[in-house]
């Protein structure tokens, strides 16, 4: 059982740079990307939008892989490659999922899927077919 750990730390250390990254887009004006001249109801020249379209999901999803990190240094290589597979197709298939995804949803009854909602559900969905791969593997050795 080979384990090699210079990719597992390679995941955790890029899942705390996601999480960074996305800790300054959802807080622009402390980091002085924005102007702190308010006008017509917006900052001026601030990525306002960019906070709730990319900012939030990005965390949620990085938050996932960040508590998904550890359980990695269990494992054999073979798992890993395995797990690394399900985990890039599924951060493909979630990030096309949101850029599809309104930011907001409207109309009469205010219903439907949010980029919000949908990065909270494929965060959720991938911690929970990790966390099952993760047992399963466990069980069969």
């Amino acid at each position: 059982m080979q384990k090699t750990y210079l990719w597992r730390w390679g995941i955790l250390v890029i899942s705390l740079i996601l999480i960074g990254i996305s800790f300054i887009l959802s807080n622009q004006l402390l980091f002085g990307i924005c102007d702190n001249v308010y006008t017509t109801g917006s900052y001026q020249g601030c990525l306002d939008r960019t906070s709730k379209t990319i900012g939030e999901p990005f965390f949620l999803l990085s938050l996932s892989l960040l508590i998904m990190s550890p359980f990695l240094f269990f494992f054999s290589d073979k798992f890993f490659i395995k797990w690394l597979r399900f985990a890039l197709i599924w951060f493909f298939l979630a990030i096309v999922f949101i850029a599809l995804a309104p930011v907001y949803t409207g109309g009469w009854m205010n219903f439907g899927p949010t980029k919000e909602s949908v990065s909270i559900w494929m965060s959720g969905l991938f911690m929970a077919i990790s966390l099952g791969m993760f047992v399963r593997e466990k069980l069969k050795n």
